[in-house]
């Protein structure tokens, strides 16, 4: 983790109106029964003109080398054998946010089905005049209630973007660190990188099924309730998909995909947004 932390040294304050890539560590405990259990993730806040995009750089590699797998399988023998193994990092959703308005999308994907969520509630900052020094920036405090928890915010004018990591908006300069007051959920920048090339923040727009919080809470009750539903066995494009199990066939699999979702369900208690599900 060290050696990835210096890999994206810093490369200096906002100077142009270059794309910025901001780099995060993410620190966050999923199961309230197991605290000691600290799960770390690198995470990019992309930054255009147009708006900002938010995802783990652990899931975009390994999301990115499945890919390539896959295709050479299908090319090679006219099937698809997904193992356990292809799926890397634990932030498997994004969030986009557009500029000038801030309209936030949370995307992600449940089974088989990619979402995109929109978010209609508004983060009421309240600004203190406590400062910090948080990294190479000089910040300032900010508190709010949001999804269920007490947020604490540090906010850098000297980076004039009024953006953040996750969902999170609306200072008078980007947050460098935020943490619920549990401490169970701590985001901190760690580095700026410029990007060169175009950035399409919507790139998986259109394969998405649109829906607002309200819609999408009843959607993940009914994923929890049967989350194998749909994925027993998949036709794609004339290729079958077949999910290989522990005993190397595809005759348990329905079996452990459903003890292993399940399992993963009951151990992700301690969500970034708690009142997502009641």
């Amino acid at each position: 983790m060290k050696k990835l932390i210096l890999l994206f040294t810093l490369i200096g304050t906002l100077a142009t109106a270059q794309n910025k890539r901001f780099i995060y560590e993410y620190k966050f405990i999923s199961d309230s029964t197991n605290v000691e259990d600290v799960k770390t993730e690198m995470m990019f806040l992309d930054t255009t003109k147009e708006g900002s995009k938010y995802y783990s750089y652990t899931v975009f590699n390994a999301d990115s080398a499945m890919k390539v797998n896959l295709e050479k399988q299908l090319a090679a023998t006219g099937s698809i054998n997904i193992t356990s193994d292809m799926r890397k990092g634990e932030v498997r959703y994004s969030v986009t946010k557009t500029y000038p308005d801030y309209k936030i999308n949370l995307h992600r994907r449940l089974g088989m089905d990619k979402y995109k969520i929109s978010e209609d509630r508004k983060i009421n900052w309240k600004i203190s005049s406590e400062k910090e020094k948080i990294g190479e920036w000089n910040a300032q405090k900010a508190e709010a209630d949001f999804a269920g928890r007490h947020w604490i915010a540090w906010f850098s004018t000297e980076i004039p973007i009024q953006d953040g990591p996750y969902k999170f908006q609306g200072l008078p300069g980007l947050i460098v660190k935020i943490e619920d007051k549990n401490g169970s959920h701590k985001m901190e920048l760690k580095g700026i990188k410029n990007i060169t090339g175009d950035l399409d923040i919507n790139v998986f727009e259109a394969r998405e099924i649109a829906v607002n919080s309200k819609q999408f809470h009843k959607v993940i009750k009914d994923y929890e309730n049967d989350p194998t539903k749909g994925i027993r066995q998949m036709q794609m494009g004339g290729a079958t998909i077949v999910m290989t199990g522990k005993d190397g066939t595809s005759s348990k699999i329905a079996k452990e995909n459903e003890e292993r979702l399940k399992a993963q369900i009951k151990k992700d208690n301690n969500r970034i947004e708690l009142d997502i599900v009641k």
